[in-house]
C-alpha cells in the first residue's frame, strides 16, 4: 500500500478529516462560563495577551476579559472568528473534540513564529497524525507516567506553578525541581543512561529524535492528553540531551503554551521561564555531587582539561553544557569559562582520548528514533493488517518495500535497527 494512502486512508490528511468534527450542537448548549475557559486556556497556550486577541477577532479587551470569566457569551458568528485565532477547532472550544491528538495536529499545523516551518514541527505533524490513526483503528495504550513520574508531576505543579519573578529564583526552582526528580526516580548522583526511555517512561511523554537540520533545537507538545518532545539530531550527543532535558522542563513546570518550538537562541533568552527551564536540565544530567565527586577522583577536585573532558563523556553533555554547569557551582569563573569554550570541542576531546573513548558525544550521530509505544502498537498493528506498513514506515522514517515488510512480518526481527 503506498504510503500516503496507509497513513491517511480513504484519501484525506489527518488535518482535512478535522473537517468532520464539526459541533453536533450549537453553542447554546455549552455555557457561557465553558467557552470562556476554554478561550482563556488557548490564548495563554498561544502566548497572546488579552489585548491581542481581541485584535484578532475584533474585540476590546474588556470584552475578552468578560468571555473568559463567564460573563458576555460567544456568539454563533463569532465561534470561527475566536476558533481561527486560537488555532482550534469550534468543536474544541464547544468541548465536543473527540479527537485530542488531531485536534493537537490542528493547532500545531496553524502555530506561528520563528520556527513555524521547521522540520521539527513537520516531524511532529507527521507523529501526531500516526498516533490518531492507531488510535482510531489498533487503540494502542495511553501514554501515562509512573508512580515516581507522577510524585515529579505533581510537586511542580503545586510547589512551583508561578513563573519565578528573578533570576535567583528560577535557578532555584530548576535545581530544585531536578533535585525532586532525580530522588524519586532513584538516580542517586549517578550520569542518566537511557534518557528519551526516561521520558517515556516516567512522564508519559512520547519522544523522537529525527536529524532535522539546525534550524530547530527540538519542540515539546502537551496539552489536552497528548505529550510529545521531538529533537533534531543533527547536533552533538550532548546537545541533543541537553535539549531533551530542558523540553522535558517545560513540560514538568506545566508551561501554559501547548507548542514550543526552539533553537538555541530560543532555548537561552533573557527569560526567566527558559533560565529556570535550564537550570532544571543542567542539574537533572550534571547533578553537583556527582561532578565534585569525578573531579576528587581525578583532579584532587580541581578543573582541568582533563577533568573536563571526562566530566563531559561521563555525564554525557556537551562542552557549552558543562562548562555552564561548572560556573554555576562556583568551580570555574566566567572568564575561565569563556577561554574553555572558545577552544575547538573535537581537538579537545582529542588531547585527553584516554578519558573519553567515546568521543564525549562530539560529532552529530544523525540518529532515528520513534517514541516506542507507537511504534511497538504500529508494528502490533502492521502485523493484524489493521493499519498499513506506511505507519511504521514514517514512524522509523525508512522506505516502504520488501526489507521493511520482511522486519516486521518475522516476530523475531530487529524491527527497530
Amino acid at each position: 500500500m503506498p504510503r500516503g494512502e496507509a497513513l491517511m486512508g480513504n484519501g484525506l490528511t489527518g488535518l482535512e478529516a478535522l473537517g468532520s468534527l464539526v459541533p453536533a450542537v450549537p453553542p447554546s448548549a455549552a455555557t457561557a462560563a465553558e467557552i470562556g475557559q476554554r478561550v482563556g486556556q488557548a490564548r495563554l497556550r498561544r502566548a497572546l495577551t488579552g489585548e491581542a486577541l481581541g485584535e484578532l477577532v475584533g474585540l476590546g479587551k474588556d470584552q475578552i476579559s468578560k468571555i473568559e470569566n463567564g460573563r458576555r457569551k460567544v456568539s454563533v458568528r463569532e465561534l470561527p472568528r475566536f476558533a481561527e485565532a486560537l488555532g482550534v477547532t469550534i468543536a474544541h472550544l464547544l468541548g465536543q473534540a473527540s479527537r485530542p491528538t488531531l485536534a493537537m495536529a490542528h493547532r500545531l499545523a496553524g502555530s506561528t513564529g520563528a520556527h513555524e516551518d521547521s522540520n521539527a514541527k513537520q516531524r511532529a505533524l507527521e507523529l501526531l497524525e500516526v498516533e490518531d490513526i492507531l488510535a482510531q483503528r489498533a487503540k494502542p495504550w495511553p501514554a501515562s507516567a509512573s508512580p515516581s513520574g507522577q510524585q515529579v508531576l505533581a510537586f511542580a505543579r503545586s510547589e512551583m506553578g508561578e513563573r519565578p519573578r528573578n533570576r535567583s529564583e528560577a535557578q532555584r526552582q530548576g535545581k530544585r525541581l531536578a533535585e525532586r526528580t532525580r530522588s524519586a526516580l532513584g538516580l542517586g548522583t549517578h550520569e542518566l543512561g537511557d534518557l528519551p526511555g526516561q521520558i517515556e517512561r516516567h512522564f508519559g511523554v512520547d519522544v523522537a529524535l529525527s536529524p532535522l537540520g539546525t534550524e530547530a533545537d527540538g519542540l515539546c507538545v502537551h496539552g489536552d492528553n497528548v505529550a510529545l518532545i521531538v529533537a533534531s539530531t543533527n547536533f552533538s550527543q550532548g546537545h541533543v540531551r541537553f535539549t531533551l532535558a530542558h523540553e522535558l522542563g517545560h513540560h514538568l513546570f506545566g508551561d501554559p503554551r501547548d507548542i514550543i518550538d526552539e533553537g538555541e537562541r530560543d532555548m537561552f533568552a533573557d527569560d526567566q521561564q527558559e533560565r529556570r527551564v535550564n537550570a532544571f536540565a543542567g542539574h537533572l544530567l550534571m547533578p553537583e555531587e556527582g561532578i565534585r565527586e569525578t573531579l576528587r577522583w581525578l583532579s584532587a577536585g580541581r578543573v582541568t582539561e582533563r577533568s573536563l573532558v571526562a566530566l563531559m563523556e561521563q555525564f554525557g553533555v556537551s562542552l557549552a553544557a558543562m562548562v555552564y554547569q561548572l560556573c554555576v557551582m562556583g568551580l570555574i569563573t566566567f572568564e575561565q569559562g569563556q577561554q574553555l569554550r572558545s577552544q575547538r570541542v573535537g581537538d579537545l576531546v582529542a588531547r585527553h582520548a584516554s578519558v573519553a573513548p567515546t568521543g564525549a558525544g562530539v560529532t552529530p550521530q544523525h540518529v532515528v528514533r520513534a517514541p516506542e509505544r507507537l511504534l511497538g502498537a504500529a508494528v502490533a498493528a502492521a502485523r493484524g493488517e489493521q493499519v498499513g506498513l506506511g505507519v511504521v514506515a514514517t514512524l522509523l522514517q525508512r522506505e516502504d518495500d520488501d526489507a521493511l515488510w520482511d522486519a516486521v512480518m518475522e516476530a523475531d526481527s530487529e524491527v527497530f535497527a
